[in-house]
Parts: structure tokens; C-alpha cells; sequence
């Protein structure tokens, strides 16, 4: 009887081990370990009963409690195993509930009554589970739906302990170790069964995602290829057919580089690599060359350690990146490369070149390119550029490079400087030659600008501004021209670009006031009107001259921006006048030709006066003779307006430039100011006939005269004895602040007359 126990707990244990071995090999099968598990206990709970009756005290006592754990450990993994067989969880609570079920049951009975009770719970338990796998396994596979029926007869395996007692143990180890042998059996086929359907379906699920991926999959044990994917395939240039996998391994080693793949491998198996990534360009077995990214790393094929290879075709990304940086470095319309190339290429002369190996820059504009575009259209503008582009490459030198930075504008860089005299005629001979486009044939005319490093300077935007100074000093003679780089073209640019900058500085900050000259009567002495002159007080720096900071408005077009803060600032002086005095005499602003010409002029106007409250009549506009003539319908148009409104207009400078009677005649004039460089000659003869003539004019068009640019006693009594009505110049005041002009306002508003005039007034 002793080996029987023995035995039956032998025999339950290797079972369960060897459940544990398959859950240990497939990790998946939790079914497996919960059974073995109960298998496990189960021997062990036989083993206890034989030490429970044959051990000393208190041994037995120990062996009591040994078995009782063991018998419901047996149940409850039982439980657990039968229930994720089927695909089912046995829940933490069930569980505590079960086994304290089952403690009471086994631990309240007395002992002559343990024999029976055991087993009968025993015998409920597995019966159950077994119905139960019964029901929940009845879809399953024949060899699974037998584990219910089997466990059910597990469970009446403990009939004979029911009935028998102690004299039906032999009976039950017996059939226990043989039903126990059986049932682990079938398990064991389940386990693998199921191993064996999750194989195949990661296999499909491997091929579903393969065969259908853009992506190449590549497996390889190191010396063959055992699997490939028809992405791989294809990015080869290889027919999905049979024995093509093991052609990749056949191509060159330029194409899939099987030795160095070997390598990988080896690393990858050893475990020194983890991951290895790596790209290049392969020949393909159609003889196309593709851009490839691969990426490898260790897997278990079929039982073996094999190495997954990834393969990413980059052909069209690369291609892509290529044209985008094409596109980035050169120009659309001509195909050349673009100013950053022409950066690029400067840093490499001058700062990678450290040998100090001179290279000539010649920086070249086409003059007047806007008629083009305004006369021909710009599509005719375009074939211009790309015929003169051709021409000038056509020119260069070899290892000269021709560079479009932008509309008209192009670069020339070529390595020396001896032959720079020669390259200046080349490009003369371009610009003497008709360009022969689609629209007919047209001649150009260039500014260039020559810089040589490192005469000119050593770094590669000093090398540029140097050209583009000298371009611009080109520029001013007429015709095809090329200037040399000097230091001095390139300070005038840079104190262009610093006046320029200090100027939109000066406008933001309100640093540009205006002063105020005063305007006389010439036969009475009386203040009769201002002109509004502006200042620019730059901080650091000092007065600037009027004629430097307008010019520089006028040529940035900053003038708008400029002319409407004064106009603003003149119908606010005049208000506070107004308010101080209650009344005021008009002060005359300039108006430039931009601001002239703007639709939107009128309203800035009344704007102006209706913010600050001022009357039209108290101000004039002054417009320039060449800014009339020039645009005279548009002029003539806008100017009737402002007399519309009530604003009185002056034309200043009068008598240099080309104005005829017939202009004078249609433009709504008040007033005719004779420029200065008639009046300084005063009293020459000759020079009074002029100012005579010109007074006896706009008496005859009905309209004032004002002579500027009065300094002494001689020039104001000659004025006035040649007609003039208003006298203004230094012989009266200089242009002064406001606080000043005031003073003279008060004067004026009290009728007394200027001390300059005083006998004059009255001379004929």
C-alpha cells in the first residue's frame, strides 16, 4: 500500500512538471500552469495522507495540515485551469470565496467523519468543473470537449472513499493515477494544439502584413534567405517566382551586400547590436540605382535565431529632397543659382581659402528694366532675362559662375584677379549685342560693380557690399558702365543706409519739428503769412540739413510718411495760435510731388484741418514748378480741389524751370514764389527785368508774388520797386521755432510793421 501512495504522488508530480514545462515554452497557455499546478497538489495531497496515518505525534498533526492545503490548492487551480481552457477568468473574489468554502468544509467535519467528507467535496468540485467545461467547451475541438466528461469521472473516482472508506484508497490511487495520466495527456495535445494554431495564425498574420507591405521584409539566417516579401522583391527588381528569395543572395555585392549583412548578423546573434541601421545606393538587378534605408534586428524564425531585415526604397524622397534643394538654391526663370549659392560660394573664397587666392565679384544691373515690363509686358520681360542670362554664360570664364539674385540683378564670381580687365570687356561685348527674343530684338544697357578679395575687402559680405557700392557709383554715368570697388563707394553706402535707418528712427519719435519764416508785405512791412519749414535735431549728432533728409524721404518713400506728420503739425500750431490770439495768418507747407499725386491727399487735408479745428483759408500749400509740369492733368485736377475746399496754393521755386503761360494760366494758383537764383543777383539790372517781367505776369493772371531768398536791404527795396508783394529771407528773420514765431505773430496781429523795411517803405 505504501508504494502505491508513493506512486500515485511520483506519477502526479512528473505530470505536473511537465505542464510546467509546456507553459514554460509557451507562455500563453496559462491553462497549463494553473493544472499543473493542481496536478501538483494533488500528488502532494496523497503523500500527506500516508505521513497524516503513519507519522509520530505531533508529525501527523503537520501532515494534517500539509494535505488539507494541498486538497484545496488541488481544487482551486483546478478550477482556475478548467476555466481559462475555456477561455474564461476565475475572479479574485470567487476565488477567496471558494477557498474559504472549502477550509470550513474540510476543517469543521470530526475525524471519523474526515474520510467522507473529503472526497465528497472532492467529488462535487470536480464533477462541477467538469459539467461546466462541458457546457462552455461544447464548440470546441473534439480533443478539448473530452476534458468535461474526463474530469467528471476524475470526480466519481472518489465514490469508492465515499462508500468504502479506508478499504477503497487502494481502488482510488489506482484509477486516480491512471484518469490523472490520461487527463494530462489530453492537455498536453490541447496545449500543443493551440501552440500549433497560434503559430499559424502569427504566421499569417506575419505574411498579411508582409505581402502587402511597401516596406521590404527580409529573414536571413546569416547564409540563406528564407524569407522574403514581394516588396523586396520588387525593390530589387525581382519577380515574385519560385527561388526568387534566395536570388537576393546571388546579386552583386554592390546591390544587397550579403557580406556585410553576414556581419550584421553575427552581431546581432552575439548580442553586441541590439539594432543596426544603416542606407547607401544599391545597384538593382533591372540596373537602376536606388536609394535604400535598412534596418535589422534578431528574431526567432521557426525555432532558430534569424535576423530580420527592413528595407525603406528612399529612390523618389531623395529625388524629391534633391529638387526641393535644386528649387532653394536657383533661380526659377533662368535656372541659376540664387544669392544664397553665391553665399555660399564667397564663404568658401574667403574663409575656407585661407591661402588668401584672390577671386573677382562683379555684381550687374540692368538699367531701366522696368520699361520692359511697362512697354512689352513682363512676359517679354522674362525672355529678356533668360537671353541675357544665356549671353552672360556664354561669356564666362572657365571656372567663373554666374549667379541670378533677384529681378534684374546678377552675379558673376570667377577665381583670379589678372583677368578681371579682360572680364569687363567680355561683359561690354554682352551688353553691346542685341538680344534676340520672341518679341524682336532689344538692347540693354548695365551698371557693374568689380570687388576683388582680398584687395577689397576679406569677408563675404563686405566682398558684396564693396560690388554693390560700386555698382550703384556705375549707376550715375550713362549707358553700359563698370566701376571699380573703392572704400569710399562703400561709406556712402553705408551712411545712405544709416541716414535712411536714422530717419525712419526720427519720423517714429517725433523728431522732426517744424520752424517757421516769416513772410512780409513789402511796401508796409507787415507780417503777412509763414512758411512751415522742418528741422531734424538727430540725438548725437546734431542739426541735419533739410536738403540731405528730404532728399532721402524722396528717394525711400518716407516723403508721405514725413509730409503728412508736418501738415499735421502746421494746423496744430496754427490752432494754438487761434486760441491764443483768436486769430492767425496763414502758414504755407511744401508739398512733395508724391504726396501731390496721392488719391488720397484731399482727405488728408481736411483730415488735418477739421482734427484740429482750422479754417482752409489759414493755409497754403506750396507744390514745386517741375512737380506741375511734370504730371499737369493730375496736378491741375487735385489742385482745383484744394481751392475748392478753401486751401490757397503756392508755386514755389518759380522761374528755373519750364512752366509756360498756358500752364500758369489753367492751374488754380494764388501765389508765384520766384526762386532765390533770381532774386540774389538783385539789384543788377538785368536780374530786376526778370523779376519785373515775371510780377507784370501774374498781375496779368491776377496772382501774388513772393521773392524768396531776401538777405539784404538792396534785394528788398529792389523786390518791391519790381512788383513783388511779399518779401521773405534772412534780411527778416531766420526760420525759428515756434515760441519766436509767436512773438512775431503778436507783432504782426498789432499792425506794427518790420524794422528791416524801415526806409525802404516809401522808395521808389
Amino acid at each position: 500500500m505504501k508504494y502505491l501512495y508513493f506512486t500515485n504522488s511520483a506519477v502526479l508530480l512528473m505530470l505536473g512538471a511537465v505542464l510546467l514545462l509546456v507553459w514554460w515554452r509557451h507562455r500563453t497557455q496559462a491553462f497549463a500552469r494553473d493544472l499543473a499546478c493542481s496536478t501538483m497538489a494533488a500528488g502532494l495531497s496523497s503523500a500527506s495522507y500516508y505521513f497524516y496515518r503513519h507519522a509520530p505525534p505531533p508529525y501527523e498533526q503537520l501532515a494534517f495540515a500539509v494535505g488539507l492545503c494541498a486538497t484545496i490548492l488541488n481544487l482551486l487551480f483546478m478550477s482556475s485551469g478548467v476555466m481559462r481552457l475555456a477561455g474564461r477568468r476565475l475572479h479574485p473574489v470567487a476565488a477567496l470565496a471558494m477557498l474559504a468554502a472549502m477550509a470550513l468544509v474540510l476543517i469543521l467535519p470530526s475525524y471519523a467523519n474526515k474520510l467522507a467528507y473529503w472526497p465528497m467535496v472532492v467529488l462535487g468540485v470536480t464533477c462541477g468543473l467538469g459539467a461546466l467545461a462541458a457546457w462552455w467547451m461544447r464548440g470546441a475541438s473534439a480533443l478539448e470537449r473530452g476534458v468535461g466528461p474526463m474530469l467528471m469521472v476524475l470526480g466519481l473516482n472518489q465514490l469508492p472513499l465515499v462508500y468504502a472508506g479506508e478499504e477503497g484508497l487502494a481502488a482510488n490511487l489506482f484509477l486516480s493515477t491512471a484518469l490523472r495520466t490520461a487527463l494530462v495527456c489530453v492537455l498536453l495535445f490541447a496545449a500543443l494544439a493551440r501552440s500549433a494554431r497560434e503559430a499559424r495564425k502569427l504566421s499569417a498574420r506575419f505574411a498579411l502584413l508582409t505581402e502587402h507591405s511597401q516596406q521590404g521584409v527580409v529573414v536571413t539566417d546569416g547564409r540563406r534567405i528564407l524569407h522574403a516579401n514581394p516588396a523586396a522583391l520588387a525593390i530589387y527588381g525581382l519577380a515574385p517566382a519560385l527561388g526568387a528569395p534566395e536570388r537576393l543572395a546571388q546579386l552583386p555585392e554592390s546591390s544587397f551586400s550579403a557580406a556585410a549583412l553576414a556581419g550584421v548578423h553575427r552581431q546581432l546573434q552575439e548580442g553586441t547590436l541590439a539594432l543596426a541601421n544603416w542606407e547607401g545606393r544599391r545597384k538593382v538587378a533591372d540596373g537602376q540605382w536606388r536609394d535604400l534605408r535598412f534596418s535589422a534586428w534578431r528574431i526567432d524564425w521557426e525555432g532558430e535565431s534569424a535576423t530580420q531585415l527592413l528595407i525603406t526604397d528612399d529612390t523618389e524622397r531623395i529625388a524629391s529632397a534633391r529638387e526641393l534643394q535644386h528649387q532653394a538654391s536657383h533661380d526659377e526663370l533662368t535656372g541659376l543659382p540664387n544669392r544664397s549659392v553665391l553665399m555660399e560660394r564667397l564663404a568658401q573664397c574667403c574663409l575656407a581659402d585661407r591661402s588668401g587666392a584672390p577671386h573677382t565679384l562683379v555684381v550687374l544691373n540692368i538699367d531701366r528694366f522696368k520699361l520692359f515690363n511697362q512697354s512689352q509686358g513682363h512676359l517679354a520681360g522674362d525672355r529678356v532675362l533668360q537671353a541675357f542670362a544665356a549671353k552672360l554664360r556664354a561669356a564666362l570664364a572657365p571656372g567663373a559662375e554666374l549667379m541670378r539674385l533677384g529681378g534684374d540683378e546678377f552675379a558673376i564670381l570667377e577665381p583670379g584677379a589678372a583677368g578681371a580687365r579682360e572680364m569687363a570687356q567680355r561683359l561690354r561685348a554682352v551688353c553691346a549685342q542685341p538680344l534676340a527674343v520672341a518679341d524682336g530684338e532689344f538692347f540693354i544697357d548695365a551698371s557693374m560693380g568689380m570687388a576683388v578679395y582680398p584687395l577689397n575687402a576679406a569677408e563675404p559680405d563686405a566682398l558684396l557690399r564693396a560690388a554693390n557700392a560700386a555698382m550703384y557709383q556705375a549707376k550715375r554715368t550713362p549707358g553700359t558702365a563698370l566701376a571699380l570697388a573703392e572704400q569710399r563707394f562703400e561709406l556712402m553706402s553705408s551712411q545712405a543706409l544709416e541716414q535712411e535707418q536714422a530717419l525712419r528712427k526720427g519720423i517714429r519719435n517725433q523728431e522732426i519739428h517744424l520752424h517757421f519764416q516769416p513772410k512780409v508785405d513789402a511796401t508796409t512791412g507787415r507780417l503777412l503769412a509763414f512758411e512751415a519749414l522742418a528741422r531734424w535735431h538727430r540725438p548725437g549728432i546734431g542739426d541735419i540739413s533739410p536738403v540731405e533728409f528730404i532728399a532721402i524721404a524722396e528717394h525711400t518713400g518716407l516723403i508721405a510718411e514725413l509730409g503728412a506728420m508736418l501738415l499735421r503739425e502746421a494746423c496744430r500750431q496754427i490752432a494754438l495760435w487761434r486760441a491764443a490770439f483768436g486769430e492767425c495768418v496763414p502758414v504755407a507747407v511744401n508739398v512733395s510731388p508724391v504726396q501731390l499725386l496721392d488719391p488720397g491727399f484731399l482727405q488728408l487735408v481736411e483730415q488735418a484741418l477739421a482734427q484740429h479745428g482750422v479754417p482752409a483759408r489759414y493755409l497754403t500749400l506750396e507744390i514745386t514748378e517741375s512737380a506741375a509740369v511734370d504730371n499737369l492733368d493730375d496736378t491741375r485736377l487735385q489742385l482745383q480741389q484744394l481751392r475748392e475746399l478753401g486751401v490757397q496754393v503756392a508755386m514755389d521755386d518759380f522761374g528755373t524751370g519750364f512752366s509756360s503761360l498756358s500752364m500758369l494760366r489753367n492751374l488754380p494758383l494764388h501765389t508765384l514764389k520766384i526762386d532765390r537764383a533770381l532774386i540774389d543777383p538783385l539789384p543788377a539790372a538785368d536780374a530786376v527785368a526778370v523779376v519785373r517781367a515775371i510780377c507784370q505776369l501774374a498781375d496779368a493772371l491776377q496772382l501774388r508774388v513772393v521773392a524768396e531768398g531776401i538777405e539784404t536791404s538792396a534785394h528788398a527795396l529792389a523786390a518791391r520797386l519790381a512788383g513783388c508783394h511779399e518779401l521773405q529771407g534772412f534780411h527778416f528773420a531766420r526760420p525759428m521755432p515756434p515760441q519766436e514765431a509767436t512773438q512775431w505773430l503778436r507783432l504782426g496781429l498789432e499792425g506794427a510793421p518790420t524794422p528791416e523795411l524801415a526806409g525802404v517803405a516809401g522808395q521808389d
